[in-house]
């Protein structure tokens, strides 16, 4: 089945059924209209009955009648079944029970962001869970359409203005998001999707157990810079990406041209005034200011790409608080004060805590060795008033992963 042509939202359904009915009513009306007109063509044709053999008809009342109720009928069946389909798609569900999502459309990109910060030039959404959209566009870009065939979704994107939309994704997949409101030059190229994943695989895009540092081309993607530079030296709107660091290029400045080099100034002043100098053979005010969009991480990041300088290797950063989840520690272990089976979490570094060691009772200040070593071999120093429950993770988890433990443990 072609992608769009299946619905796949929990109103997909309700819209179908008001586009078939509808399309019925006006095929059903066509035939009578288009059937007749064959009919009357036929039996009145000059071959078969004379014009003054044919009953000049002025007036027929039971006519009159069902040309003007039956279609009055139809009329408000249409408007019944197209209304009941509206408020399922306009009653909006509560930031509380949804995944609210922001979303910027502008020339000529689709960038989202989520309520943690993270940013995306994709829509990832979880299955089966309502979604919450709030969209605008810059106040100095155009109108856009939000449209995404297979959720029966659309709605338009205005300059400053909030405009909302909801669905509830019901099959995993991915679904193309086009721009229905024609943009400008780059209107066909403004599309992204919907990529709707299992509750697990959403948790991990949201909050990963890894986290790998930002590329360039993860700021260009959330910034929209691809819609408009390509990487490869082809031409688009805006000047390629390609080779551009420390060239000399011709710019309009004030209305005169001058040639200045591409240096680290020059790009960071592009990026954030992009039109104080525009490049020769380029429009003005086609670009939107990035200044204070992008943070001084991100701005070396696009530097060092330009550069040609390659990122290098991160060790990926474990995530502490997800090994104390995947390993079970909650279950003995609270991080609100409460008491447990073990202790709590709440304020551990620093805490003074009587452990039972070698047979003895001794005071001690916690601290990091301690924690390492009540995690690699909890049998070993026991805290008073506990039990020796908890299994040792000497040979489960590696060092660096206790070491995150730690860090977590200390926040």
């Amino acid at each position: 089945m072609l992608e769009g042509m299946e619905g796949v939202s929990s109103f997909a359904g309700e819209i179908d059924y008001a586009f078939w009915v509808v399309n019925i009513i006006c095929l059903f009306l066509f035939v009578v209209t288009v059937g007749a007109m064959f009919i009357f063509v036929y039996k009145y044709s000059e071959k078969r009955s004379k014009p003054e053999d044919t009953e000049n008809i002025k007036h027929n009342t039971p006519l009159e009648i069902a040309w003007t109720v039956i279609p009055t009928i139809l009329m408000m069946v249409i408007f019944y079944i197209g209304l009941d389909a509206l408020k399922i798609q306009r009653t909006m569900p509560k930031d509380a029970d949804a995944v609210v999502v922001k979303v910027v459309g502008k020339k000529w990109s689709w960038s989202f962001e989520y309520e943690n910060g993270k940013k995306s030039s994709k829509l990832i959404v979880p299955i089966n869970k309502d979604v919450k959209l709030n969209m605008t566009a810059p106040v100095d870009d155009v109108l856009h359409s939000f449209y995404v065939a297979a959720f029966r979704i659309k709605e338009d994107i205005l300059p400053g203005v909030i405009t909302k939309l909801w669905f509830n994704a019901t099959k995993i997949g991915e679904y193309d998001i086009q721009c229905t409101e024609y943009c400008g030059t780059r209107h066909a190229y403004m599309r992204s999707s919907v990529v709707v994943v299992s509750d697990a695989e959403f948790e991990e895009f949201l909050n990963p157990k890894v986290v790998v540092a930002k590329t360039a081309m993860d700021v260009f993607n959330e910034g929209g810079c691809i819609g408009c530079h390509t990487t490869d030296g082809t031409a688009s709107v805006g000047p390629t990406f390609k080779d551009i660091y420390n060239k000399d290029v011709t710019v309009v400045t004030n209305g005169k041209s001058r040639v200045v080099k591409r240096d680290e100034n020059y790009l960071i002043k592009a990026i954030e005034d992009p039109d104080a100098d525009v490049v020769e053979g380029y429009m003005a005010s086609m670009m939107p200011s990035f200044k204070g969009a992008i943070n001084k991480e991100d701005m070396q990041t696009v530097m060092n790409y330009f550069k040609g300088i390659k990122a290098a290797p991160v060790t990926p950063k474990i995530n502490g608080k997800e090994l104390v989840d995947l390993n079970g520690c909650i279950g003995c272990h609270t991080t609100d004060g409460n008491p447990s089976a073990g202790p709590t979490f709440k304020d551990i570094m620093g805490r003074k805590t009587k452990i039972v060691k070698d047979g003895q009772t001794v005071e001690i200040t916690v601290d990091e060795a301690y924690l390492k070593e009540a995690i690699m071999n909890p049998g070993s120093e026991i805290v008073e008033g506990f039990a020796n429950i908890m299994p040792p993770f000497k040979d489960v988890l590696k060092d660096e992963e206790v070491d995150a433990i730690v860090e977590y443990l200390k926040k």
